[in-house]
């Protein structure tokens, strides 16, 4: 115990945030946003409780920086797909593939962004909704690149909104056991639907 103490305490300041910060994540995954406590830190990251609340102080201050890190990555992962000179079909494929992929590599913070998605009565449901609209008028702006032409921007944001329910879809693929061929042809499919194409389009 005593040589763990020492290591524990070998960490900067910033350096056992950035550590009980993966924790939380990895907790708030495993307990869900409305349970998650900072004693479920403490037991995953090996520290004290007081520890954690010495960086979280109240459990809305752990809650909110789990939340903010999955907004950060869900921002991250769409700015990688959008922001680029390939074709609309490709961007559009390109991050929906990450949905499904991420559920497998960065599988807690996916599994807190679906837990968010299902508290309609929650403290922070209108924060999710927030995080949601910014990721439907990120795909609405691609999707006004192919179709503002032809469609309506009603039309275009129904057609943004499904294509981020797939999203979700994916990721619930890849936890309920989806082989990598399924997902990236889903992927495509998403993509494809989202432009009224047809498998051709690739």
């Amino acid at each position: 115990m005593k040589k763990a103490e020492k290591s524990r305490k070998r960490l900067q300041p910033d350096q056992r945030r950035s550590q009980l910060v993966e924790c939380a994540i990895k907790a708030t995954a495993e307990n869900g946003i409305a349970r998650v406590t900072h004693s479920h830190v403490a037991a995953i990251s090996g520290v004290s409780i007081p520890t954690v609340h010495a960086y979280f102080r109240t459990r809305s201050d752990l809650v909110d920086i789990v939340l903010k890190e999955v907004d950060e990555h869900l921002t991250t992962i769409t700015d990688a797909c959008f922001l680029s000179g390939t074709s609309v079909y490709e961007r559009l494929f390109r991050l929906a593939l990450r949905f499904g992929q991420d559920a497998r590599d960065r599988a807690d913070l996916i599994l807190v962004w679906l837990d968010w998605s299902t508290g309609v009565r929650s403290p922070v449901w209108d924060r999710y909704l927030f995080r949601l609209d910014k990721l439907h008028r990120s795909v609405e702006a691609v999707l006004h690149e192919d179709l503002g032409k032809t469609l309506s921007a009603q039309d275009i944001s129904i057609r943004a909104k499904l294509y981020v329910g797939g999203g979700h879809t994916l990721a619930l693929m890849q936890f309920a056991g989806a082989t990598d061929e399924e997902i990236t042809r889903t992927s495509e499919d998403l993509a494809r639907q989202a432009l009224l194409k047809g498998r051709s389009h690739r």
